[in-house]
């Protein structure tokens, strides 16, 4: 997911540098060394410079799904990523683009506590959050989001089982450049 305005930035974040690669990038990175033919981004406010830093060579790896609506709020663009992926794939893993210190064991974990029917969620901070894993029967309710809603409802109204894998690296996330240099000296928030 990377379809936000990044207000609290004041700039795309998602190109922002991050020891030596985009943000973005990193995060393609991760999926892709799972799924590397099944990477989709979700654009919204920033596609065109998205686009851009593709055709530069500064983005691969990756599908894009442009949105719209993405001022509509987050819900807009998970649903349009489910109605884009639904006919072609049984489950989708949501991850966000600033989630910084996930890593392929972060992965790794929601795929192990996913079966196919249930969703796979991260725990951090004592709640249920992205990464998670919702199979397909979860898309319909995905897809009736609304708003700044994002998937913590369906994480928590769910009637399929939920899988909760502890997390702390979901946690970390960038929302300003503050919160960046906090990150580059490891000294986040």
């Amino acid at each position: 997911m990377a379809a936000g305005a990044s207000s609290r930035f004041d700039g795309c974040k998602l190109l922002a540098d991050v020891e030596g690669s985009c943000l973005l990038q990193q995060r393609i990175d991760l999926a892709s060394g799972l799924f590397p033919e099944d990477v989709y981004v979700v654009t919204g406010a920033w596609h065109r410079e998205l686009m851009a830093a593709r055709a530069e060579k500064k983005l691969a790896g990756a599908s894009f799904v442009y949105v719209d609506s993405w001022a509509k709020g987050l819900a807009a663009s998970l649903v349009a990523g489910v109605e884009h992926l639904e006919r072609d794939y049984e489950a989708i893993l949501v991850l966000l683009a600033d989630q910084v210190a996930l890593t392929r064991t972060d992965l790794e974990q929601l795929l192990a506590a996913f079966d196919g029917n249930n969703i796979a969620c991260a725990v951090y901070h004592g709640k249920r959050g992205v990464p998670a894993i919702f199979g397909a029967k979860s898309f319909a309710r995905l897809k009736q989001l609304k708003g700044d809603q994002g998937a913590k409802a369906v994480l928590y109204e769910s009637a399929m089982a939920v899988s909760e894998c502890p997390m702390p690296n979901a946690r970390w996330d960038i929302d300003s450049r503050e919160q960046l240099a906090a990150w580059a000296g490891r000294s986040m928030y």
